[in-house]
């Protein structure tokens, strides 16, 4: 499946609807800040590579963005997806280690990357972030000038399974990806 230039493993047409149906859901919906019963992402994730999209190509954006930008079609520098990676690590990560409490969570990506999620609405760097719950996942929404971004997360198989969906519309040159995760 290609989505504005970024190469993803094809998925079942089921899988696709769903997919798509919880991404319109994640942004139009209000968030709400208590996790429900039983929704607990505390503990180690290790990648399940074979479930997941490869970790966008950064090199190939830039490309693609430049090309863009001589055509006149870039719309914004601080749009750029080059910097996607950088700012949702769980694009690129194999592990994540999250610790959970009733008002946020912490998650290592990688043994490096640390980043705090605040249920509400909260100011990370130059991020706009909001996160909550809706349908039984947990939305984190992120804007940033014409950057919007939505991570929604959703526990699978009495929760030794976390999906995480990913979209970033970041002005031409949009990142949806898929990643899967296995607790530990």
């Amino acid at each position: 499946m290609l989505l504005s230039g970024t190469l993803m493993r094809p998925l079942p047409i089921r899988a696709a609807w769903l997919l798509a149906a919880m991404a319109l859901a994640a942004c139009t919906s209000s968030l709400s800040t208590r996790a429900p019963a039983g929704f607990d992402l505390s503990g180690d994730w290790l990648l399940d590579e074979s479930a997941s999209d490869a970790a966008p190509d950064i090199a190939a954006i830039r490309r693609r963005e430049d090309r863009q930008a001589v055509r006149g079609r870039q719309p914004s520098a601080g749009a750029s997806a080059a910097f996607v990676v950088q700012d949702f690590p769980v694009l690129s990560a194999g592990r994540m280690r999250i610790e959970q409490s009733r008002d946020s969570m912490g998650i290592r990506y990688d043994d490096s990357i640390y980043r705090d999620v605040s249920w509400g609405q909260r100011q990370r760097d130059f991020w706009l972030v909001r996160a909550g719950w809706d349908a039984g996942a947990l939305v984190v929404r992120s804007t940033r000038g014409a950057v919007k971004g939505v991570e929604t997360m959703r526990l699978e198989r009495n929760g030794s399974v976390l999906r995480v969906l990913v979209r970033v519309d970041a002005g031409g040159e949009d990142v949806l990806a898929q990643r899967v995760y296995r607790r530990r």
